[in-house]
């Protein structure tokens, strides 16, 4: 009953392994798909006895599989040519940031205060331009940048949001971004967001006369516990929720003490940013479809051995009849 109990488990584990196959495989033609494989562990181990001086220990390994854990592999995917202007990819380190539609003020091209608001990671960067000519990843989330500007307030570089929904005294340093490569630069409303043409330099003059470099993409580097820390959302695999929003601490906006240990911003020396351009998924079918065929083996290596257990079984069963 025993090895029945372990050859279930590793049936379990080899299924959940032929799933995280299939999805590499079906994820082979998305954008900026980061491919994941399955660890292992084993189950209980055996030692029929210790060794001594003079004989090696009895000791057998475990007879059965494990699910332990994911791990995705965020390495680079290929860059691809695109026609569009808002069809963009990151090259090096580092994640485009969207915002949700609540935070953003689509008037001024701000954040605004919302402590519910949530943002998310993501490496798709098939973003198309909404009526505002601000720019949305296909589920209606903001792209945005972050300024690491000093606004002249004590502490305070990095995140900070419109806290009246229009021109506060330190300004907002997450903006959305404006596709002014196809259309013109408006002369109100969203001067407040960040062209296009300055995302993909990572420059920006903010509206209190500020100058310096943005973030176009956070860094990798630097989100609490590493990539891996990542967690899918609710809109798919592509997308990754770091567990941060914004929380209000001061009518001002939050600053670096608030904000450092859920993100630090990226800059030009983590990562580029190209347009016109998606980056590939980076799973390789060369290797998914080999483990795909050795997977389905061992199930079925598995099946004929609780198969030939369940015949022992019945065998002795009727002897004892």
């Amino acid at each position: 009953m025993a090895n029945d109990t372990s050859t279930i488990q590793s049936l379990k584990a080899v299924d959940a392994w032929i799933d995280v196959i299939n999805s590499n495989i079906n994820g082979g033609v998305r954008t900026a798909f980061k491919s994941s494989r399955l660890k292992f562990g084993g189950s209980n181990i055996n030692i029929g006895r210790a060794g001594n001086l003079t004989s090696l220990p009895l000791q057998f390994p475990e007879t059965g599989l494990m699910t332990s854990n994911t791990v995705i592999d965020f390495s680079q995917g290929a860059i691809t040519t695109s026609t569009e202007n808002t069809h963009l990819a990151v090259q090096g380190e580092g994640f485009f940031l969207v915002c949700d539609p609540a935070t953003m003020n689509t008037t001024t091209g701000k954040t605004i205060s919302n402590a519910s608001a949530k943002f998310y990671l993501t490496r798709d960067g098939e973003f198309r331009t909404n009526a505002q000519g601000l720019l949305v990843n296909s589920s209606g989330y903001f792209l945005v940048s972050v300024s690491t500007i000093n606004n002249g307030t004590t502490g305070r570089r990095g995140l900070e949001y419109d806290a009246a929904g229009g021109n506060n005294a330190y300004g907002s340093s997450i903006r959305a971004v404006y596709n002014n490569l196809d259309m013109a630069l408006p002369t109100v409303n969203q001067q407040d967001a960040v062209s296009l043409t300055d995302f993909l330099a990572q420059t920006i003059t903010d509206d209190i006369g500020g100058s310096g470099t943005i973030a176009g993409a956070a860094s990798t580097m630097n989100i609490a516990l590493g990539k891996q820390s990542l967690m899918y959302s609710q809109f798919g695999s592509t997308v990754f929720d770091f567990g941060f929003k914004i929380t209000p601490s001061a009518a001002s906006g939050l600053d670096n003490a608030s904000t450092s240990m859920s993100l630090q911003l990226g800059t030009t020396a983590m990562s580029s940013i190209l347009n016109k351009s998606l980056e590939a998924s980076n799973a390789s079918m060369t290797q998914s479809v080999p483990e795909l065929s050795l997977a389905q083996k061992l199930f079925s290596a598995l099946t004929k051995v609780l198969q030939i257990s369940q015949t022992n079984t019945d065998a002795v069963l009727n002897l004892i009849r």
